[in-house]
């Protein structure tokens, strides 16, 4: 496995530090686990779980058919 070498400063590393225990990992596996969310090519499987799930919108006609039709008014 290849190393990365990253130079940050002491602010930075507290706050990698801090979320990463309060996630439960390491630094080094809080860092590997952002690095593959933001660098993924697909959907996550819980997106993807979504199609399908909802009603398609109705048509702009079937929104409007209870709404009667325009009246052309030549009096303006």
């Amino acid at each position: 496995m290849k190393q990365l070498l990253l130079e940050i400063d002491e602010i930075t590393e507290a706050k990698i530090n801090a979320v990463a225990k309060t996630a439960g990992l390491s630094a080094q596996q809080w860092l590997r686990q952002i690095i593959e969310e933001k660098t993924a090519t697909n959907w996550p499987n819980s997106i993807k779980a979504l199609a399908g799930t909802w009603q398609d919108a109705p048509f702009s006609e079937t929104l409007r058919a209870a709404e009667g039709q325009d009246v052309a008014r030549e009096d303006f």
